[in-house]
């Protein structure tokens, strides 16, 4: 064999198999043509390939693969050489070299196949390793399904095939997870999310695709006629685990936003609309399942808008308090106010329906009405500077606010910043679903009656559980929702809600409770409040809420 010949045709060998490549179809490509380089000087008549490689989250497909790599001839040696090499994972790699026949390879020439082996399962090793790193970035590794790359890959190539207007992306959360974190150790609790993503990911078509966002938070691209199926499959959901002596069972529903992609001019839009229609179904209380419309994107985009703006007009201060009166019943004396909020946007007033329900659902809110806290002390502030008698001001406080442990700290902080007497602050809570939990309620309560802050229940009756509020939460007033005061007119219902009326007045009288009515409109209403025992009234009969300037002119008159 020429030396130097035989040189260039190692080098011509490497330089190839050493090529680019993506896929193990393209490596054997290259293999081919770089074992002809050096299959005539080394007389090599075949080699065959076998991998075996261990399945795993990554390579669930992967099956043990023998195939013939390359044939130069079909008259070969029968005795082979082969050659394996662990993938370190377990897994193993063999590649038989056959010699032409007739042909027996001396020490050097073994050592130099083996050479060329070694060079051929690291091309094999490298696409592999390529193409599981691919993979890992793919797939959430915890649950073994795609993660969100996963399903815009899957999604880009819809698109590439023009077919990605024939699918509809379902966005959802799974409902009750938190109690399987509950009632099952961390680990435990794992493998049911890791059960659950896998029974959703094969409830679909190989055509389709389901992956998670994180969390409880999942995705599915699956065609637009089976989409109310895998809508009703994620929506009643049991799931069996085996746990100690016991064998748990756990049902899961989902809230599921549903958006057809029919339409969309890139993957960048994929997620748009199953997302907004996710919102939408956060927000209802009537359904866990929505729907995407043009309507829906143009609502939760004025949404946006308005916390965006909502944030560059509190700092601008275009927030302004208007005081609604609190009249004594007895005498018509203005015995406080109620503190509500205006947005004053250049020229015009924006009521509150307009922000207040948006920024609520953001959370905003908080902001909101420590911004109104503080306005409300700086008014009271300026009255004490000027030697004026000081009223008690009631300030609405979202149920976000029961979430935050610093609450009446924060609360104290913005008081006694203004030096005001805390006995002239009220804080006032809208009855609601939130405020179920008695005890955490109570507690706040207990809290702002230990710093002599008083506490008022708005809305009342509008709730859920209007009687335990009352038993349990150490409340000082009660707001009665205008909806149970009697109107004067005759109508179907008028009776019920006399009874009602007059029953929840006694009962607070009976336990200590003050009790306020608002939407007084009427003198006949005013009449009758005042003959049940109603301590105050608030209402447009008296005064709509009015600016600071209007409100202190009513102050100066002091009764109606």
């Amino acid at each position: 064999m020429d030396g130097r010949l035989f040189g260039e045709q190692m080098e011509e060998f490497l330089r190839i198999v050493q090529g680019h490549a993506e896929t193990q179809e393209e490596v054997a490509a290259n293999i081919v043509r770089a074992l002809d380089a050096v299959a005539e000087s080394l007389h090599i008549g075949k080699v065959d390939t076998y991998l075996s490689v261990p399945r795993t989250k990554l390579r669930e497909q992967i099956d043990d693969m023998s195939r013939v790599l390359y044939v130069k001839t079909e008259n070969i040696e029968p005795e082979p050489y082969a050659f394996k090499f662990s993938t370190g994972d377990g897994g193993l790699s063999v590649f038989t070299f056959y010699a032409m026949a007739g042909y027996s390879w001396d020490e050097k020439e073994q050592a130099t196949v083996g050479v060329l082996a070694r060079q051929i399962y690291l091309a094999f090793s490298q696409v592999m390793m390529g193409s599981l790193l691919k993979r890992s970035m793919l797939t959430d590794l915890s649950v073994g399904i795609p993660n969100i790359s996963g399903i815009m890959e899957f999604a880009g190539r819809l698109f590439g095939r023009g077919v990605l207007g024939e699918y509809t992306a379902i966005y959802f959360n799974i409902h009750n997870f938190r109690y399987v974190n509950k009632v099952l150790p961390h680990l435990q609790a794992d493998e049911v999310m890791k059960q659950y993503a896998n029974m959703v990911a094969n409830s679909v078509t190989s055509q389709e695709m389901v992956g998670r966002l994180g969390g409880d938070n999942f995705v599915a691209l699956v065609r637009t006629e089976n989409a109310e199926n895998f809508v009703n499959f994620i929506s009643n959901m049991d799931i069996i685990y085996p746990y100690v002596d016991e064998v748990k069972k756990f049902n899961f529903g989902a809230t599921i936003g549903v958006g057809n992609l029919e339409g969309i001019r890139n993957v960048g839009e994929l997620m748009q609309r199953s997302s907004i229609a996710y919102q939408m179904a956060r927000q209802s209380e009537s359904t866990a399942v929505a729907y995407y419309t043009d309507e829906m994107y143009k609502e939760i985009m004025q949404q946006k808008e308005t916390i965006a703006r909502f944030h560059r007009a509190i700092k601008q201060k275009e927030f302004v308090v208007y005081y609604q009166p609190k009249i004594t019943t007895a005498d018509k004396k203005i015995c406080g106010a109620e503190a509500l909020v205006r947005w004053k946007e250049k020229d015009r007033i924006i009521p509150p329906g307009m922000f207040i329900p948006i920024l609520e659902k953001d959370g905003s809110i908080c902001k909101l009405d420590f911004y109104v806290l503080d306005q409300v002390c700086d008014f009271l502030e300026r009255r004490m500077q000027a030697g004026l008698p000081l009223l008690k001001i009631s300030v609405n406080f979202s149920r976000k606010h029961v979430e935050n442990p610093y609450l009446v700290q924060e609360i104290t902080e913005v008081i006694d910043r203004h030096n005001v007497p805390h006995e002239y602050l009220e804080v006032e809570l809208t009855e609601s679903e939130d405020f179920r939990d008695y005890i955490v309620l109570s507690k706040l309560i207990e809290d702002l009656k230990t710093i002599s802050i008083s506490t008022s229940i708005d809305d009342f009756g509008t709730g859920y559980s209007s009687l335990n509020m009352l038993k349990m939460t150490p409340i000082d007033l009660l707001k009665i929702d205008k909806s149970f005061i009697p109107l004067e007119s005759e109508y179907e219902e008028k009776q019920k809600d006399i009874i009602m009326f007059e029953n929840i007045a006694r009962l607070a009288k009976e336990l200590g409770i003050q009790i306020i009515a608002e939407g007084v409109e009427t003198k006949q209403q005013y009449e009758y409040l005042a003959d049940v025992g109603c301590d105050m009234i608030q209402g447009y009969y008296f005064d709509k809420p009015l600016p600071e300037e209007e409100f202190l002119e009513r102050v100066n008159v002091g009764h109606y």
